[in-house]
C-alpha cells in the first residue's frame, strides 16, 4: 500500500472481518452515502469521514473534524473476531452457511444510542431508503452544519424543543409525535441515561425503552443490538416473522405477530445461535434484502 495521506489511517482490518459495502447500507445506520463501490463519505460525531474498502484493509479518511481510531474499532465492534462466529453458526445452521460466503464482513453496528433510538421509530411502517431521508432531513434542520457540507446528529435538547408540525412539514407524518415526545422523555430521564442502559441486563434495557413513545418491542431490540451492548437481542418485523416462516417452520398458520411469536422467534435464533444471535439474525435478515439479490445469484 502506498504511502496514506494526512488526516488519513487505517483501521487494520480484512475484508473477512469488516466489508463496508454489507456493513453500512443493511439498515442499521441511515447516514452513510455511498461514492463509489468502495467508497463511503457519513459523520460520527462532529467528524465528517470517507471510507475506503481496499484488497486488504479498510482506511479512513478524515474529512473535517478529528477522531482517534478507536472510535472506529469501537463502531464497528472490532474487539469482537467475526470469522470464529460465522463458522460456529453456520455448523448450526444449513440456511446461514448457504448465504454466509456472500456477506462475510457484515458486522453490527455500535451506534450513538439517541441516533439509533430517533432512527428506529423513523423505521415504523417504512423501508430504508425513505428513513434514510427521514434521518437527513432531521440532520439538515436540527443538527450542526459542518465544514464541509455534512451535518451532526441533533442533540437530544434539539429535538426535545422541536414542535412536531416542524417534522411533520419534513415528511415524518405520525412519526413526528413519537420522536419529539421520545425525546422529551430521554431528556427529563437525565443525561447519560439511554447510555447507561448498556451497563444493565438485556430485559431491563429492553423495557425501559418501551416506556418511550413510539417504541414497542422490535425498535427497543433494534436499539438494544445496535447501540446498548446486548448482541442477543433479536428484532422481530413481518420480514423476519417471513424468514421465521419459510426457513424455519415457524408459527407458519399464524396470522399476525403476536407478543407470543415475538418471543418465541428471538428465543429460537437464541438458542441456535448463542450468545450473539443477534448478529446471526442481522446477516439472515440482510440476505433477505432486495437490494442483495444479485450478490445471492437471485
Amino acid at each position: 500500500m502506498s504511502a496514506l495521506k494526512p488526516n488519513s489511517f487505517t483501521l487494520d482490518i480484512t475484508p473477512h472481518e469488516l466489508r463496508l459495502e454489507v456493513s453500512l447500507c443493511c439498515g442499521m445506520s441511515f447516514r452513510w452515502q455511498p461514492l463509489s463501490e468502495h467508497e463511503w463519505q457519513g459523520v460520527l460525531g462532529s467528524a465528517e469521514l470517507r471510507l475506503e474498502q481496499t484488497a486488504d484493509n479498510v482506511i479512513c479518511h478524515v474529512v473535517s473534524g478529528t477522531i482517534e481510531r478507536s472510535v472506529l474499532h469501537d463502531y464497528f465492534q472490532l474487539e469482537t473476531p467475526l470469522v470464529p462466529l460465522v463458522a460456529h453458526w453456520a455448523k448450526a445452521d444449513a440456511r446461514l452457511a448457504e448465504v454466509a460466503p456472500a456477506f462475510r464482513g457484515l458486522r453490527v453496528l455500535r451506534m450513538d444510542p439517541f441516533e439509533c433510538l430517533i432512527s428506529f421509530i423513523c423505521s415504523s411502517a417504512n423501508h430504508i431508503r425513505r428513513i434514510t431521508g427521514m434521518v437527513n432531513r432531521l440532520c439538515q434542520h436540527l443538527g450542526d452544519e459542518l465544514p464541509c457540507g455534512g451535518y451532526s446528529f441533533p442533540s437530544v435538547s434539539r429535538v426535545a424543543e422541536c414542535q412536531s408540525q416542524q417534522l411533520r412539514s419534513l415528511g415524518f407524518g405520525y412519526r413526528a409525535e413519537f420522536v419529539v415526545n421520545a425525546a422529551r422523555m430521554v431528556q427529563a430521564q437525565g443525561e447519560g441515561w439511554l447510555e447507561s442502559l448498556r451497563g444493565v441486563s438485556y430485559q431491563e434495557a429492553h423495557t425501559a425503552l418501551q416506556q418511550l413513545p413510539g417504541v414497542g418491542a422490535k425498535v427497543a431490540d433494534c436499539v438494544c443490538l445496535f447501540a446498548l451492548d446486548k448482541p442477543g437481542a433479536i428484532p422481530v418485523d413481518t420480514h423476519v416473522w417471513q424468514i421465521a416462516r419459510r426457513d424455519y417452520g415457524l408459527f407458519a398458520d399464524a396470522k399476525s405477530i403476536t407478543p407470543k411469536i415475538y418471543a418465541g422467534i428471538g428465543d429460537f435464533f437464541r438458542e441456535r445461535f448463542g450468545e450473539h444471535a443477534g448478529w446471526a439474525h442481522n446477516l439472515l435478515f440482510a440476505a433477505d434484502l432486495p437490494i442483495y439479490r444479485d450478490r445471492l445469484g437471485c
